[in-house]
Protein backbone atom coordinates (compact mmCIF):
# COMPACT_ATOMS: atom_id res chain seq x y z
CA UNK A 1 0.00 0.00 0.00
CA UNK A 2 1.53 3.40 -1.05
CA UNK A 3 1.31 6.27 1.59
CA UNK A 4 -1.63 8.45 -1.07
CA UNK A 5 -3.51 5.01 -0.96
CA UNK A 6 -3.38 4.82 2.75
CA UNK A 7 -3.93 8.89 3.38
CA UNK A 8 -6.91 8.40 0.49
CA UNK A 9 -8.25 5.63 2.63
CA UNK A 10 -8.15 7.50 6.58
CA UNK A 11 -9.52 11.08 4.82
CA UNK A 12 -12.50 9.30 2.97
CA UNK A 13 -12.89 7.20 6.86
CA UNK A 14 -12.24 10.49 8.37
CA UNK A 15 -14.79 12.30 6.27
CA UNK A 16 -17.22 9.15 7.40
CA UNK A 17 -16.70 9.50 10.72
CA UNK A 18 -17.22 13.29 10.69
CA UNK A 19 -20.23 13.19 8.64
CA UNK A 20 -22.17 10.86 11.05
CA UNK A 21 -21.20 13.10 13.81
CA UNK A 22 -23.33 16.09 11.98
CA UNK A 23 -25.77 13.75 11.03
CA UNK A 24 -26.02 12.33 14.89
CA UNK A 25 -25.99 15.72 16.30
CA UNK A 26 -28.77 17.21 14.05
CA UNK A 27 -30.96 13.76 14.78
CA UNK A 28 -30.12 13.95 18.79
CA UNK A 29 -31.16 17.85 18.77
CA UNK A 30 -34.45 17.08 17.15
CA UNK A 31 -35.45 14.28 19.18
CA UNK A 32 -34.53 16.23 22.62
CA UNK A 33 -36.81 19.54 21.00
CA UNK A 34 -39.74 16.91 19.96
CA UNK A 35 -39.52 15.40 23.25
CA UNK A 36 -39.24 18.81 24.90
CA UNK A 37 -42.22 20.25 22.88
CA UNK A 38 -44.86 16.94 23.59
CA UNK A 39 -43.67 17.40 27.51
CA UNK A 40 -44.37 21.58 27.16
CA UNK A 41 -47.46 20.56 25.10
CA UNK A 42 -48.82 18.52 27.44
CA UNK A 43 -48.33 20.81 30.52
CA UNK A 44 -49.15 23.75 28.86
CA UNK A 45 -45.69 25.79 29.13
CA UNK A 46 -44.60 27.91 26.41
CA UNK A 47 -41.36 26.84 26.17
CA UNK A 48 -41.38 26.83 22.66
CA UNK A 49 -38.58 29.66 22.34
CA UNK A 50 -36.25 27.56 24.35
CA UNK A 51 -37.05 24.83 22.34
CA UNK A 52 -36.62 26.27 19.25
CA UNK A 53 -33.12 27.91 20.69
CA UNK A 54 -32.02 24.26 21.18
CA UNK A 55 -32.69 22.80 18.18
CA UNK A 56 -31.20 25.90 16.36
CA UNK A 57 -27.99 25.51 18.17
CA UNK A 58 -27.92 21.48 17.43
CA UNK A 59 -28.33 21.95 13.51
CA UNK A 60 -26.14 24.84 13.09
CA UNK A 61 -23.58 22.74 14.85
CA UNK A 62 -24.20 19.55 12.79
CA UNK A 63 -24.49 21.71 9.90
CA UNK A 64 -20.98 23.00 10.74
CA UNK A 65 -19.86 18.91 10.75
CA UNK A 66 -21.19 18.35 7.57
CA UNK A 67 -19.49 21.16 5.93
CA UNK A 68 -15.92 19.57 7.02
CA UNK A 69 -16.93 16.29 5.83
CA UNK A 70 -17.31 17.93 2.25
CA UNK A 71 -14.10 19.75 2.32
CA UNK A 72 -12.55 16.31 3.28
CA UNK A 73 -13.75 14.88 0.34
CA UNK A 74 -13.45 17.66 -1.94
CA UNK A 75 -9.50 17.05 -0.95
CA UNK A 76 -9.25 13.20 -1.90
CA UNK A 77 -10.02 13.68 -5.30
CA UNK A 78 -10.55 17.42 -6.84
CA UNK A 79 -12.37 18.00 -9.63
CA UNK A 80 -13.38 21.26 -10.73
CA UNK A 81 -17.13 19.78 -10.90
CA UNK A 82 -16.83 18.50 -7.37
CA UNK A 83 -15.35 21.87 -6.17
CA UNK A 84 -18.32 23.43 -7.85
CA UNK A 85 -20.98 21.59 -5.75
CA UNK A 86 -18.67 21.78 -2.79
CA UNK A 87 -18.56 25.26 -2.76
CA UNK A 88 -23.01 25.37 -3.61
CA UNK A 89 -23.17 23.04 -0.77
CA UNK A 90 -20.75 24.87 1.56
CA UNK A 91 -22.72 28.24 0.07
CA UNK A 92 -26.33 27.00 1.37
CA UNK A 93 -25.13 25.70 4.53
CA UNK A 94 -23.73 28.97 5.56
CA UNK A 95 -27.15 31.11 3.98
CA UNK A 96 -28.45 28.62 6.65
CA UNK A 97 -26.30 29.02 9.36
CA UNK A 98 -26.86 32.69 9.38
CA UNK A 99 -30.36 32.21 8.70
CA UNK A 100 -30.41 30.42 12.09
CA UNK A 101 -28.15 32.32 14.19
CA UNK A 102 -30.30 35.24 13.00
CA UNK A 103 -33.59 33.52 14.60
CA UNK A 104 -32.14 32.48 17.56
CA UNK A 105 -30.54 36.22 18.12
CA UNK A 106 -34.53 37.20 17.20
CA UNK A 107 -35.32 34.33 19.68
CA UNK A 108 -33.32 35.23 22.41
CA UNK A 109 -34.24 38.86 22.11
CA UNK A 110 -38.10 37.61 22.51
CA UNK A 111 -37.52 36.33 25.56
CA UNK A 112 -35.61 38.91 27.12
CA UNK A 113 -38.74 41.32 26.08
CA UNK A 114 -41.16 38.89 27.49
CA UNK A 115 -39.01 39.07 30.91
CA UNK A 116 -38.99 42.50 31.19
CA UNK A 117 -42.61 43.22 30.38
CA UNK A 118 -43.04 40.66 33.45
CA UNK A 119 -41.13 42.37 35.52
CA UNK A 120 -42.36 45.46 34.91
CA UNK A 121 -46.44 44.47 34.93
CA UNK A 122 -45.34 42.60 38.40
CA UNK A 123 -46.74 39.18 37.21
CA UNK A 124 -43.56 38.00 38.05
CA UNK A 125 -44.18 38.67 41.95
CA UNK A 126 -47.36 37.10 41.47
CA UNK A 127 -45.78 34.01 39.99
CA UNK A 128 -43.72 33.74 43.03
CA UNK A 129 -46.33 34.14 45.28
Amino acid sequence: ITISASLESLSIFAAAVIGYIGVTIMAYGAVKSAMHFTLSAIRQNNHLPFIRIDLGKHLALGLEFLVGKDIIESIIRPSWDDLGKLATIIAIRIVITLMLSYELKEIKEEIAQDREYLKMSGAEKKKKR
